[in-house]
């Protein structure tokens, strides 16, 4: 197994965060409601009295519960030759919650329901974040499998058991952009739209080079310093996939497409992928505003205050 380090020292992508997971999973997850629920296994609000909660209580619970999921993951893929059908089961609960939270921060309202960069892998992805200050802390690594071609993982028969180790480098433009900010658009919200690429590509994904700390004094005293190298380096992804030999080349492709798109500078008025960050960020610090409910009146959920342009450089 490949050894897994945060960004600054290397986590970017701070690991980390699901796309359409198992895309070869097909129709028999379908049955699974869509709404919003928290798991019997996930914990429960000191608050829950078996009526409602407000959806971001319910969104916070299953963010942690996705997080303790992936961790329990990446536990266990040492063990997927003899676990099988164990490692099978717990991707179908990933794909679930995934899947749930993807519902719950789809944008349905004014217009705003275009696919975000991440729909080719099928979710509303999730993956890690350390990130030295440029996101909230997450369990340093998580991946799970998922693409729109058959599912390896359901297929015990069709891996040779040789895994592959390799490493793609995908350029940031910022001489060319230098007043976007493509380190806060790669991780979103507490690192959950880096951590999505992660977990729908089931790559590890590295944001290096100079400002990928968040702290500019901090980068400077780490400059020089063993493991911290590549801060003499443009800004630039490093996209690592360690996985059976059959996909790997393929995995490391789907997150450079997904990476490419969010790459691409777009003004903010014409960016919805950018409004659906603002609204799960909104959303986790419980200011969202829908239209319509009794607190929003006639103001657009996009002009309260929770879903102005972020002034941090998180999301």
């Amino acid at each position: 197994m490949m050894m897994m380090s945060s960004l600054g020292g290397g986590g970017g992508g701070g690991g980390g965060s699901g796309g359409g997971i198992g895309g070869g999973g097909g129709g028999r997850f379908m049955t699974y409601s869509s709404s919003l629920s928290v798991p019997p296994s996930a914990p429960q609000s000191p608050n829950y009295s078996g009526g409602l909660r407000s959806q971001s209580s319910v969104f916070v619970e299953q963010e942690k519960y996705l997080s303790e999921l992936l961790a329990e993951r990446h536990k266990l893929t040492p063990f997927l030759p003899v676990l099988p059908h164990a490692f099978r089961l717990l991707n179908q609960e990933i794909l679930r919650v995934t899947t749930l939270l993807e519902n719950a921060t789809v944008l349905s309202q004014s217009g705003l329901d275009h696919p975000s960069p991440l729909a080719s892998g099928g979710i509303f992805q999730n993956a890690r974040a350390d990130m030295n200050g440029w996101a909230s802390q997450f369990p340093s690594e998580r991946s799970v499998p998922s693409s729109p071609g058959p599912n390896w993982l359901n297929s015990p028969g069709s891996s040779s058991g040789l895994i592959a180790k390799r490493t793609i480098r995908v350029d940031i433009p910022v001489d060319n952009y230098p007043n976007f900010n493509f380190v806060g658009r790669l991780l979103g919200p507490r690192g959950n739209s880096l951590k999505r690429v992660e977990a729908s590509t089931d790559c590890r994904v590295l944001i290096r080079g100079r400002g990928s700390i968040k702290d500019p004094i901090k980068e400077e005293m780490m400059r020089g310093k063993p493991g911290y190298e590549h801060l003499n380096e443009p800004l630039h992804i490093l996209v690592e996939a360690e996985l059976p030999i059959e996909i790997v080349d393929a995995r490391l492709m789907q997150a450079r497409e997904i990476l490419d798109d969010l790459l691409t500078p777009m003004e903010e008025t014409h960016d919805m992928y950018k409004k659906q960050q603002l609204r799960e960020l909104a959303l986790l610090n419980g200011t969202l505003r829908e239209e319509g409910s009794p607190m929003s009146g006639s103001v657009s959920p996009y002009n309260s205050l929770g879903m102005k342009r972020a002034k941090t450089r998180e999301g």
